[in-house]
């Protein structure tokens, strides 16, 4: 092969030449495995987390829907005797004045009064 001039020779690859492994591989091996296994045990931990968050928000929703229901109920059912009560003092003022309003006064002068 030439290049520039410069003849390059290339020696032949031994055929017997075998790949040894480095004597750390298996500690490499191990250290990787120990790694793999924390990232999944992390990994693990995070979704229990996400369910436990997940699953107390959700039961919370429901209790504080029902909790709120019930709650609307006893303040609704305690206020109603109380605006009934409103309700029929007011007719009976309301009516009280239609009466006084339609009746003659005796404190009127009768000349008063337009026809």
């Amino acid at each position: 092969m030439r290049k520039s001039g410069k003849t390059i020779r290339l020696n032949p690859v031994d055929e017997d030449h075998q790949v040894h492994d480095h004597p750390a591989r298996a500690n490499l091996e191990a250290i990787m495995d120990q790694k793999l296994f924390a990232q999944r045990i992390k990994s693990e931990r995070s979704s229990a987390y996400w369910f436990a968050a997940s699953l107390w928000g959700v039961t919370g929703l429901i209790l504080g829907g029902i909790l709120g229901a019930y709650m609307m109920f006893v303040a609704m059912d305690s206020s109603l005797p109380l605006a009934s009560e409103a309700v029929s003092r007011g007719m009976a003022v309301e009516q009280a004045r239609q009466r006084v309003d339609g009746r003659e006064s005796p404190l009127r002068d009768p000349a008063e009064q337009q026809p």
